[in-house]
């Protein structure tokens, strides 16, 4: 009897580790990005190979090519990606790197076209002649990690048209998917324990690497940082933070965020401050919630340093809430605008109770 009772204690223990085992400590939403059933990507995340016979692209280039290499002012002008072109005979090599543009028209018979017809779909291609163009796109079509866009015309006017039609389009499919590998990288590892925040209005899915930075209840402000263990300038400062405060109507505007962003960067960034003149200001929509971003730089003069940030400033109508969500960047080695979308993807995991 004795040893059945040891024998049952033994099976509620590993059943209760088993449990706590089969705890969700991770945030996986980006979990399917990446398909492992796939061979590995190659190539850098910011690099877009293009394929377009040299007739069509230049036309197309002033659309198109704009469109993929546009440029933000952070603390300097920063590229989203780097456009490559791509020769046709080359496709084999380059089939699983992580972000192809494949552009043609049905009447030609150059080599990128001609390889579109022959790979493309003929459901696709009816579509095609159909409409006069379509964008097409897949996801990890011959790699774990990869976008692959086909923009096909039924002609070289239609394609023309369609390319300035599409070009911003391209930009922003390119741009999600950045924005979900980043995702994927940031969440690997767990996340603080969600009990951190029962006694906030608000929660988020922050990475175990961060560390508490600021927390004044009373200010209602919260703030966490990443920083290497060893220092090291190749491995960038990164900041989330959000603030909070009634507003029984609907304030917010420019003028507000930009005077509480200051204000928030005297009190607890030991004055880091930047000019409202210089930095990005426009309406913006986040999770849901319209309201403002502001983009840009940021400085402080008592230690001569500088770096990015970006802030997102909105109503929540059903709290009656005000909220600034705030990402800032230190990182003098290196471009400021893929850490910034890293850290929008974390704050994006913003959830108001």
């Amino acid at each position: 009897m004795r040893k059945y009772m040891i024998f049952l204690l033994l099976l509620l223990v590993l059943f209760a580790c088993s449990k706590e085992g089969g705890k969700i400590d991770r945030y996986t939403i980006y979990d399917k990005v990446i398909d492992h059933s796939k061979p590995l990507a190659m190539g850098d995340d910011r690099d877009v190979y293009v394929f377009c016979d040299s007739l069509a692209w230049q036309g197309l280039k002033p659309f198109i090519g704009s469109a993929i290499e546009q440029q933000i002012i952070i603390v300097y002008p920063e590229q989203y990606f780097n456009l490559v072109m791509a020769d046709i005979k080359d496709v084999k090599r380059l089939s699983k790197y992580k972000n192809l543009v494949f552009i043609g028209h049905m009447e030609s018979d150059l080599p990128v076209s001609a390889y579109m017809k022959r790979v493309l779909s003929q459901d696709f291609i009816k579509r095609v002649q159909q409409t006069g163009g379509e964008l097409f796109t897949s996801e990890n079509l011959n790699c774990c990690d990869q976008i692959v866009l086909f923009l096909l015309g039924k002609d070289a006017k239609s394609l023309q048209k369609i390319g300035a039609l599409q070009a911003e389009n391209i930009f922003s499919l390119l741009l999600k998917r950045f924005t979900n590998r980043q995702g994927y990288y940031a969440y690997q590892g767990k996340v603080i324990d969600p009990s951190f925040f029962d006694n906030y209005p608000f929660s988020l899915k922050i990475p175990d690497t961060y560390r508490l930075y600021s927390n004044d209840k009373v200010g209602r402000f919260l703030c966490f940082l990443y920083r290497a263990r060893l220092e090291n300038r190749e491995i960038p400062d990164k900041y989330i933070s959000v603030y909070y405060e009634p507003m029984p109507e609907n304030k917010v505007d420019l003028n507000w965020l930009i005077a509480k962003r200051q204000e928030i960067g005297k009190k607890y960034f030991e004055g880091d401050e930047f000019d409202p003149e210089l930095v990005r200001k426009e309406p913006f929509t986040f999770k849901k919630h319209p309201g403002y971003r502001l983009l840009g730089a940021w400085k402080n003069m008592k230690y001569a340093i500088g770096g990015g940030f970006q802030s997102y400033g909105f109503w929540d109508e059903k709290t009656k809430t005000a909220y600034i969500v705030d990402s800032t960047v230190y990182f003098p080695a290196g471009d400021k605008l893929p850490v910034l979308v890293e850290l929008y993807v974390i704050s994006n995991s913003l959830e108001i109770k």
